[in-house]
């Protein structure tokens, strides 16, 4: 479950038009969020509070062997953040957690579908100022966001501690649409990176004669170096995203590459089912030749009874296509004449009169296979949108995460929900020693080890008005 203030900032992206998904930061987003999630490590309890449409405030205690806390505070002048921002009880499960995430086409961003219009930023700057301090060891962390315009944004990251040097970090970022660039300068060893993302899908149907192309090509790319001790860093990574036409699934598949340090990585992700989510990430170093594969999922559960309503409205969804479909064929053919459809009929004609039926009949029966084919793609576009709009708007009221890594020997499990208004998340991580991962079982004759034994246990839960 994420914190409230990342969904706060979540929702103040969306508010601005901002489409985070399109940097290199979450060009791997997806594959992270379901197989590597992050799983609890103590008891946490969190209290939010909207307090105006402007302002927003927390209160986070934590009991891990001793007891933590924090308080931070979020202000903003963004008019219209407050219809965006939802407490615990009306919020979407699928909103407040790190789940699947489809990377749509970036010019569907900044367009209008008919249900729901995507706000304008405003002609003033808007900016973001968020604090946190951190009891009884008196960390101080802050951030600072400002939009100067719908493709300009700035980032301010502070951290300031009792023990050891303070951390500034900025970030200057254009996100247009078609690429994404980032300049990020750090106090930290005197960093220095530049990252951007080229989409190669460069515009969506001009007309309706065009295939209807819901997928993107994405290739990004980051360049470090820290200029106190010139230590370098790079890496590449391809990203393609796309759904299955017959059924409307997304997928997202990824190859990275580090020369550096010779490590390839590819991920393929699959949503099979609106409430089913697969992943695979597979591993390999040139240098070494080691390699490792994991493994996830997730798994959402409808409200009781929801779950036979959506499948009941996709199948009527379904079944009134295919009779759209059919009464249009079926208008189309009736307009030929009876002389076309008979093949015999052009033997008794003269030739003048052949020649003239015969360009006729080419004419209707292109006019056939380029209407069949628009009719085809109508649907197809239809499936897709279905898919999505079903996941975005279902009320999912639970969700499962498993994922186990075959060379760490560890498995992961996480649960989340919504329990009369409270957000709660329970995960436990199960490893393996590495004593026995290496010397095998026989390592235990001497030793008093566990096959297999938890290193991270907590509950987290959340409420906010």
């Amino acid at each position: 479950m994420i914190d409230y203030m990342d969904y706060v900032l979540r929702q103040f992206e969306r508010c601005t038009s901002w489409n985070n998904d399109n940097s290199y930061e979450n060009i791997v987003g997806t594959s992270r969020n379901i197989l590597q999630f992050d799983v609890p490590e103590a008891l946490k309890v969190q209290v939010n509070n909207k307090s105006t449409p402007y302002s927003y405030n927390t209160l986070e205690i934590t009991n891990n062997k001793t007891i933590n806390g924090s308080l931070s505070y979020l202000y903003t002048n963004c008019e219209n953040l407050g219809q965006f921002v939802d407490g615990s009880t009306s919020v979407r499960l699928q909103q407040m957690t790190q789940s699947f995430r489809y990377i749509e086409p970036y010019y569907h961003h900044y367009k209008s579908n008919g249900k729901s219009q995507v706000p304008k930023v405003p002609t003033s700057p808007i900016y973001l100022v968020y604090g946190r301090m951190l009891y009884p060891s008196s960390t101080l962390e802050a951030m600072y966001v400002k939009r100067f315009s719908r493709n300009y944004q700035l980032m301010l990251k502070c951290l300031s501690a009792k023990t050891g040097p303070s951390i500034l970090t900025m970030y200057l970022q254009k996100n247009t649409g078609a690429n994404c660039q980032e300049l990020i300068l750090s106090t930290n060893e005197a960093l220095l990176g530049y990252r951007f993302v080229h989409n190669f899908v460069s515009a969506g149907s001009k007309s309706n004669l065009s295939l209807y192309n819901n997928s993107s090509l994405s290739i990004g790319s980051e360049l470090w170096c820290a200029l106190l001790n010139l230590s370098p860093g790079c890496s590449t990574t391809l990203r393609y995203c796309s759904h299955a036409t017959n059924t409307g699934k997304p997928l997202i598949f990824t190859l990275s590459l580090n020369p550096l340090y010779g490590h390839v990585s590819s991920t393929y992700s699959i949503k099979t089912h609106e409430n089913l989510t697969f992943s695979t990430k597979y591993d390999f170093n040139i240098y070494s030749i080691q390699s490792n594969l994991t493994l996830g999922m997730e798994l959402w559960k409808y409200r009781f009874g929801q779950r036979g309503k959506n499948v009941q409205q996709q199948e009527q969804d379904q079944l009134g296509s295919e009779q759209a479909l059919a009464s249009e064929s079926i208008d189309d053919w009736s307009q030929i004449t009876t002389h076309d459809k008979t093949p015999m009929y052009y033997h008794l004609l003269s030739q003048t009169e052949k020649s003239s039926h015969s360009s006729q009949k080419l004419l209707q029966d292109l006019n056939l296979t380029f209407q069949s084919s628009l009719q085809k793609i109508d649907k197809e576009r239809e499936v897709i949108e279905s898919f999505n709009d079903r996941y975005n708007e279902a009320d999912f009221t639970q969700v499962f995460k498993a994922s186990t890594s075959l060379r760490d020997r560890s498995l992961r499990f996480l649960w989340e929900g919504k329990i009369k208004g409270f957000l709660i998340s329970a995960g436990v991580e199960l490893t393996q020693p590495p004593e026995i991962a290496i010397n095998g079982l026989d390592s235990l004759e001497h030793q008093n080890w566990t096959l297999i034994s938890p290193s991270k246990f907590g509950i987290q839960l959340q409420y906010s008005a």
